[in-house]
């Protein structure tokens, strides 16, 4: 087995189509990669450098920094998102928030972090009066490639699916609508209560969209280091994407036939929802007995 370095990486990620002057809205995984550089921080400076000589000045990486919220019945006045809010998107998300050069977009529960080029006029209009997946439209415009580097799985998602949600009019119809919130500073820097309007919801029913991208040659793989990796031309992903959920708006929904997001929705599913929430109940039962009495799934 060959030993992943800085110029491996590098070599990978232009063959895998990164060019200078590229706007990359990025997904990764860093342990999938297998390349370490003497300790986590030395590591993932090193990433930086790797794409910033790729990238050159006129280049941006951009990666999601969502953020947590609370239930509008059970507010959390220590909540507040700021720009050093931790995220839970993953160690490279958290690394740019440390950084200073790095600009995050004003949303406050689906902000996200990018540096170089061109980046505060890129996000410059994310903000808590904008839709959640918005800055998406900028990055398209600006011809943005996504990149997803050991995250096709089934937990990430092709970057354009929940824009693609959005453009559609299934966010404003999701699980939670009104009742998902945070605090946050405005402009002004006065405290206010956010109170989420539109979500795309559950993510981990993406992985079905990895054949039609396929199929209109939507999306190149690769490895970079040995992550299995893939990247995809904004716009045009976006366009199959579209058309996917335009003909099926069930089509991502995920494999857990209890989760709520997916199959709890009116809007997605009708009356199937009343035999979905009697199961819900019932295992939340079991749940409950299991916990309290030691009582088992088992038939007797």
């Amino acid at each position: 087995m060959s030993i992943i370095i800085k110029e491996s990486i590098k070599n990978d990620l232009i063959n895998l189509g990164i060019k200078e002057g590229d706007v990359l809205y990025l997904t990764i995984d860093t342990l999938n990669v297998g390349f370490f550089n003497k300790n986590r921080s030395t590591t993932l400076n090193t990433w930086l450098e790797i794409f910033f000589e790729i990238l050159g000045e006129k280049g941006s990486i951009i990666l999601s920094a969502y953020t947590e919220t609370f239930w509008s019945f059970n507010k959390k006045k220590d909540l507040i998102f700021t720009r050093c809010s931790k995220t839970s998107n993953g160690a490279f998300s958290n690394f740019l928030i440390k950084n200073k050069k790095a600009v995050r977009s004003r949303h406050p529960t689906n902000s996200v972090i990018g540096i170089g080029g061109d980046i505060e006029n890129i996000l410059i209009n994310h903000h808590e009066h904008s839709k959640a997946y918005s800055v998406f439209k900028e990055l398209i415009s600006r011809k943005a490639k996504f990149l997803m580097i050991g995250t096709l799985d089934n937990k990430n998602t092709p970057q354009a699916m929940h824009y693609c949600q959005e453009l559609l009019g299934h966010n404003d119809h999701f699980f939670g609508k009104g009742f998902i919130q945070t605090y946050y500073y405005d402009i002004n820097n006065v405290l206010k209560l956010f109170t989420l309007k539109d979500s795309g919801g559950c993510s981990r029913g993406g992985y079905k969209l990895y054949g039609p991208l396929i199929l209109n040659k939507a999306i190149e793989f690769g490895y970079v280091g040995n992550a299995f990796s893939a990247i995809m031309d904004g716009e045009y992903s976006k366009n199959v994407i579209l058309k996917e959920l335009k003909n099926n708006k069930n089509l991502i929904q995920c494999d857990n036939k209890y989760c709520i997001s997916c199959y709890g929705s009116f809007y997605k599913n009708g009356f199937k929802v009343i035999p979905f929430y009697i199961r819900k109940i019932i295992e939340q039962i079991k749940k409950i007995l299991n916990k309290k009495y030691g009582m088992s799934n088992r038939s007797y």
